[in-house]
């Protein structure tokens, strides 16, 4: 049961999300946020460039995080490494 879990664990630590989904998603939220500024002009004015900026900047983190999120132990062999430099 242990040993299948397991198992489980590494099939998913091994399926990346397949590459064009992330360029798709990242063409999307890039010219969606490129045309944010078009729509929000008549309404907020120059409040438009904080308000963009701003939304931009929550949108591009939460795709960064996914990213990095997608391969959790890639810094593995660097964290392997910690505690012979600390006894050095």
């Amino acid at each position: 049961s242990l040993v299948d879990a397991l198992g489980s664990c590494e099939s998913l630590l091994t399926t990346p999300v397949p590459l064009s989904y992330s360029r798709h998603t990242s063409r999307f939220l890039t010219i969606w946020c490129g045309t944010l500024p078009v729509v929000l002009v008549d309404a907020l004015g120059w409040m438009t460039v904080p308000a963009v900026a701003f939304v931009s900047w929550c949108l591009f983190g939460i795709e960064e995080i996914g990213h990095l999120i997608e391969q959790p132990f890639r810094d593995e062999e660097a964290l392997a490494s910690a505690p012979a430099l600390v006894s050095a």
